[in-house]
């Protein structure tokens, strides 16, 4: 399967994926599921953690950069600096795996997932012109995936210059993109058809998707 990750890549830091659950194409986790966590280390090495979305800048399928926004009263927003080292977690759907699935190849439970990372270089975005075109292609990617087509100029009015002075806006220019799809895909059919109906049958969100994605895998 593909390898996402980009030229120049340290291994040392490679997110864990063993060969048979790497995602071929990790750019459609983080466009299924934009919510994620952006992570930094203080100069003091404290981390921080915000969930916040974030897109790809442009629909260009070679794009390296990610946009997304803080709230700026947010502590980690004003700890944000030019060339800062960032990681961002995309987490998909997961599932708990019952070992009474495992017929054919009996093991052990556990967990499959679906998810993405991101590392890369952060640089703050100040401008009221640079933060505006952030929310507009945030709020167009987010519109375009819930089949509405709402706008800025929608926004009541004043609305818009009263937000930006709340937020701080930046940009990832990544260096590696990398993606697990753990699925199952190491045992045989029949303990994967197993685990679909397990799934289905508990029904939670997070089941019902990773039943769909096994079954997508085929035999």
């Amino acid at each position: 399967m593909e390898d996402s990750s980009l030229p120049g890549d340290d291994a040392r830091w490679a997110m864990y994926a063993p060969e048979a659950y790497r995602a071929g194409n990790p750019r459609r986790i983080i466009a299924g599921y934009p919510f994620a966590s952006l992570i930094i280390a203080a100069a003091d090495g404290h981390p921080y953690a915000t969930q916040t979305p974030m897109h790809f800048e442009t629909d260009a399928p070679d794009e390296v950069r990610l946009i997304g926004h803080l709230a700026r009263a947010n502590p980690q927003a004003a700890l944000l600096s030019p060339g800062m080292p960032v990681l961002a977690l995309f987490t998909g759907p997961h599932a708990y795996i019952s070992s009474t699935c495992y017929v054919e190849q009996p093991t052990v439970p556990t967990w499959d997932y679906v998810s993405a990372q991101v590392r890369g270089r952060l640089t703050p975005i100040d401008d009221d012109a640079g933060q505006l075109a952030v929310l507009e292609r945030v709020i167009a990617a987010s519109e375009a995936f819930n089949g509405t087509n709402w706008t800025m100029a929608d926004a009541p009015e004043g609305k818009v210059d009263q937000l930006l002075p709340r937020i701080r806006s930046f940009r990832i220019e990544a260096e590696t993109i990398e993606g697990v799809a753990k699925l199952s895909q190491t045992h045989p059919a029949g303990d994967r058809a197993r685990i679909v109906g397990a799934l289905q049958r508990r029904g939670s969100e997070g089941d019902r998707a990773i039943a769909a994605l096994i079954e997508g895998l085929g035999d």
